[in-house]
């Protein structure tokens, strides 16, 4: 930073810049979200394409065991998608009252900057 420059613009920037970080961090969480729910998805799918009497799988780490029965599941395969889909809803807020948090900042920033540009 700048000498001439505010402690209280220093504060700001700072401060945008971890608003910055936050979002980033944010989109990568939603970014993970959305890929689990495409893969619940097609899981699911895949699962009512099976038929009864068929064995079926699931993995656990590098160990893979039989489920002895299908329909629960789905039941818990569904229940996660669900619950990523919550989280991603509440992501989405926090995303937007992060941007809009940032938009003041970068509103402040701009005035502070103009005004002691003008001095």
């Amino acid at each position: 930073m700048e000498g001439g420059i505010s402690n209280y613009l220093q504060n700001q920037v700072r401060q945008a810049q971890q608003i910055e970080n936050q979002i980033e961090q944010i989109g990568t969480q939603k970014y993970q979200l959305e890929v689990r729910i495409k893969e619940l998805s097609k899981t699911l799918e895949e699962l009512g394409k099976v038929g009864e009497g068929m064995p079926i799988y699931r993995s656990v780490g590098p160990v893979l065991y039989k489920v002895d029965d299908k329909n629960k599941l789905i039941e818990e395969l569904k229940e996660q998608k669900e619950l990523s889909e919550i989280r991603i809803n509440t992501i989405e807020k926090q995303q937007k009252a992060l941007e809009e948090k940032y938009k003041e900042i970068e509103e402040v920033i701009k005035k502070a900057y103009s005004e002691s540009k003008t001095k």
